[in-house]
């Protein structure tokens, strides 16, 4: 009876999804949360772009982060089909790394298969050389076109492009779906406090 038990759990524990092998490959998105200067902070502390809304989505995938967001600090307010404002980067210089003193994070780890890794990867260096879509208030920002490569590689539920945006509108309706899914299905989540001068979003 004893030794069926063992059994039992090691099977449950496996199935379970809690441990992954180690050479397991992930696409890790990381969530900078939305924040605001404290009351009595405001000579210390920035305005960051969209404040308690804000923040900002990262995905990484064979060492590499890259995201979506401005270039040159231009913006549209509806998406233009020509002139393209947007850009997808390499991210090199982010204070949050190693940093648990700086900005309030989370982290979802999303096993992958070594096709969605190729395939993520050719998606990468496709849209580094060109954006495929405009950088809009209303229309694709940080959250939107992380569900939309998400949704290429057959992690998240393909959608129109009205559909990414409006379900996807900014990086907290991303990160609440995604958090639901990973304690779901046992992915790791990592996280971090921001420091105590702003007011952090909350989940």
């Amino acid at each position: 009876m004893h030794r069926l038990s063992v059994s039992c759990f090691v099977l449950f524990f496996f199935i379970s999804g809690v441990a992954f092998p180690e050479d397991t490959l992930y696409f890790k998105i990381h969530f900078v949360y939305g924040s605001k200067p404290k009351h009595g902070f405001k000579h210390m502390e920035p305005a960051y772009f969209g404040g308690i809304h804000g923040g900002h989505v990262y995905m990484e995938v064979d060492r590499d982060i890259f995201s979506f967001g401005l270039h040159n600090n231009q913006w549209h307010i509806i998406g233009h089909k020509k002139n393209r404002v947007g850009r997808y980067r390499i991210d090199t210089n982010l204070v949050w790394l190693g940093d648990t003193g700086k900005l309030k994070l989370t982290t979802i780890s999303i096993p992958i298969t070594k096709q969605q890794l190729e395939k993520v990867k050719q998606i990468e260096k496709t849209y580094l050389l060109i954006s495929p879509y405009d950088y809009a208030f209303i229309g694709m920002r940080c959250a939107a076109a992380a569900y939309e490569i998400l949704s290429r590689i057959g992690i998240t539920k393909p959608r129109s492009r009205v559909g990414v945006i409006t379900k996807n509108f900014y990086p907290k309706r991303l990160r609440v779906k995604l958090l639901k899914r990973a304690k779901k299905e046992h992915w790791k989540i990592t996280t971090q406090e921001g420091r105590p001068t702003r007011k952090w979003e909350k989940d």
